[in-house]
């Protein structure tokens, strides 16, 4: 199976959130230094998986994902 460079990319974002131990916070930022990917393509995937609902995440200065319960039931 073939995966886009884009869902590549979501896939290694929500495994990095799934890692994280506690209801701890990351941004944008740290997740695309994690992940070694440019932040604009993480915020754009991170924008897309919050707008999809994978992610708890909330909008505020510095951009961060609250990564404390990656999947929703």
């Amino acid at each position: 199976m073939r995966l886009t460079k884009f869902t590549d990319l979501a896939l290694r974002v929500v495994m990095r959130l799934a890692v994280t131990d506690g209801p701890e916070t990351a941004t944008s930022r740290e997740v695309a230094a994690a992940v070694a990917a440019p932040y604009t393509h993480v915020s754009k995937v991170v924008s897309r998986l919050r707008h999809l609902g994978v992610p708890e995440a909330r909008l505020y200065a510095g951009a961060g994902v609250d990564d404390g319960r990656v999947w929703r039931p």
